[in-house]
C-alpha cells in the first residue's frame, strides 16, 4: 500500500486520531523548542520503531538468552561510549535511575546528589535514603570541587551522585572519583542531555571514572524514549538481577533494533558534525541574549545548555505562557545553590533542537536577542506579537529534522513527511 493512500484511509476511518496526528505535526514545525528535553528522532530510529519488528515477540526474561537487536544495541553502546558493560532494557530514564538505586542502596544509606538529582525518583517503602545536596557556590556560579570533598569526608555518602542538567560547564571527572575513592562511594552520573557531546567527544567522559553512568537515548541522541545504564562490569550482575526482579525483562524488537541505530549514527561523521553545531548554537544564543541585556548565569557556556535569570518581577509560569504565544518553548526552573536561601528563577534554555531543524549561529543569536528583549519588555501582546513574527520568519520553512545531519544524505532537504508516517504506523516505504 502506497503512502497516499494509507493516510486517506487513516483520515477517513479515524478522524479524531488524524486531526491530533495534523494537529501536533503543524504543532512541531510551527514553534521553536529551546527545552533541552525536546529534540526530535532521527527518521531512521523512528522507521525502525514502526516497523515489522515490533510485531516479533520475546519471550525470554533472562539476560543469558538475548535477541540479535539487543546484543547490537548493547555492543554499539559499549564501543561508542567506551564502557565495560551496557544495560538497554529500560523504558525511560526514570527507570533506569531506580534501578540503579534499588540495586546499589539500602534504606537508610547516605547520597551525596549535586542538587539532589535522583532523590525525585525515591518513592515507596523500599527507596528511603538519606539525601545530602551539594551545588555551585552563590558567589561564583561554580562548583567547589574542594568543598564537595571536605562535605563527602564529613557526611561519608555510600553514594555520589552528579547531574549537571542544570549546569552550563563541563567539570574534572576524574577528582569526582577520587572524592568517591576517599570515602569508599559509588560513584554515578548522569549526564542528561549532555549524552551526544559525549559519544561525540566534544565534551569529557564520566565513563572511565563513574562506576554507573546514566542517560536517556531520546533528546540529544535523537532515538527512541528509553534509559541506558552504563557500568563497570563489577556492578553488572547485581544490576542486571535487580532489572529482572524490577519488572524490566525485555523490551520489544523494534525499540531495541531502533537503540541499535541510535548508537551506529552517533558515532558518524554527521553526527560530529551536528554535536560540534549545538555548542556553537548554545554560545551564539547566549550571545544574543547579553546582547539584550539579558542576565546569564553560569556563562560561558561549555555545553548545549544557556540559564538566563529572570528578574524578582517576573512570574516564570506566566513568562513561559507568554512566549509559548509568540510560539517559542522554554522551561523555567530554579537554580539552586550551596547555600540554602540563595536560588534564582531561571529559563533553562538548550540550543539541541533548534540544531536539529537546521538552525546556525546567525539564527540562534537572533532567538537569543529575542527571547532577551521579550524579557526587558512589559510581556503584553505588542510584545508576545513580535516574538511570533520573528519565530516564524526562522521556522516556517523548517523541518522537524534536517537531514544534513542524517548519515549517508547527500543534499539536505526536508525529510518527506510521508516517508516519516509510513515510517511510524506501517513499518515500510
Amino acid at each position: 500500500m502506497n503512502g497516499k493512500k494509507l493516510l486517506s484511509r487513516l483520515k477517513d476511518f479515524d478522524p479524531e486520531l488524524w486531526d491530533l496526528l495534523d494537529e501536533n505535526t503543524q504543532r512541531q514545525k510551527s514553534m521553536l523548542t529551546l527545552i533541552p528535553t525536546d529534540s526530535a528522532a532521527s527518521p531512521f530510529s523512528s522507521y525502525l520503531k514502526g516497523s515489522t519488528l515490533g510485531n516479533d515477540f520475546i519471550g525470554h526474561y533472562s539476560f543469558e538468552h538475548r535477541s540479535r537487536a539487543e546484543i547490537l544495541a548493547v555492543n554499539r553502546a559499549c564501543k561508542l561510549f567506551n564502557a565495560e558493560h551496557a544495560i538497554v532494557r529500560t523504558g525511560n530514564l526514570i527507570a533506569a535511575s531506580r534501578v540503579v538505586l534499588q540495586a546499589l542502596m539500602k534504606n537508610g544509606d547516605t547520597i551525596m546528589s549535586f542538587n539532589l538529582r535522583k532523590k525525585e525518583h525515591c518513592t515507596g517503602e523500599q527507596m528511603k535514603y538519606n539525601f545530602v545536596k551539594f551545588s555551585i557556590e552563590p558567589d561564583t556560579f561554580r562548583l567547589d570541587v574542594e568543598k564537595v570533598r571536605k562535605l563527602a569526608i564529613f557526611r561519608r555518602p555510600k553514594m555520589i551522585i552528579y547531574s549537571p542538567v542544570n549546569y552550563p560547564h563541563n567539570i574534572d571527572y576524574k577528582k569526582l572519583r577520587e572524592i568517591a575513592d576517599e570515602v569508599g562511594a559509588i560513584l554515578w552520573v548522569d549526564i542528561g542531555q549532555n549524552s551526544g557531546l559525549v559519544a561525540a567527544k566534544e565534551i569529557d567522559s564520566p565513563v572511565p571514572y563513574a562506576d554507573v553512568v546514566t542517560f536517556a537515548s531520546s533528546d540529544a541522541l535523537h532515538g527512541p524514549q528509553s534509559g541506558i545504564i552504563l557500568c563497570k562490569k563489577k556492578f553488572a550482575d547485581i544490576l542486571e538481577k535487580t532489572i529482572i526482579d524490577t519488572g524490566h525483562a525485555s523490551m520489544k524488537k523494534n525499540v531495541l533494533a531502533a537503540l541499535a541505530v541510535t548508537f551506529r549514527e552517533a558515532a558518524c561523521d554527521e553526527y560530529k558534525d551536528y554535536a560540534r553545531q549545538i555548542i556553537l548554537n548554545a554560545r551564539a544564543l547566549e550571545k544574543g541574549l547579553k546582547n539584550a541585556k539579558a542576565d546569564v548565569l553560569c556563562s560561558p557556556t561549555e555545553n548545549h545548555l544557556v540559564l538566563v535569570r529572570l528578574n524578582a518581577r517576573q512570574n516564570p509560569k506566566a513568562t513561559v505562557e507568554k512566549l509559548a504565544e509568540g510560539k517559542l518553548l522554554v522551561k523555567a526552573e530554579t537554580l539552586m545553590t550551596s547555600q540554602e536561601n540563595i536560588s534564582y528563577p531561571v529559563l533553562r534554555l538548550s540550543s539541541l533542537d533548534p540544531t536539529t531543524r537546521g538552525l546556525y549561529e546567525e539564527d540562534m543569536f537572533t532567538v537569543g536577542q529575542t527571547l532577551g528583549e521579550f524579557l526587558k519588555s512589559p510581556q503584553d501582546s505588542r510584545s508576545i506579537k513580535a516574538v511570533g513574527e520573528i519565530i516564524k520568519d526562522l521556522v516556517e520553512t523548517l523541518p522537524i529534522f534536517s537531514e544534513e545531519w542524517l548519515p549517508g544524505a547527500e543534499v539536505a532537504h526536508e525529510v518527506d513527511s510521508d516517508l516519516m508516517f509510513k515510517a511510524l504506523v506501517y513499518g515500510t516505504v
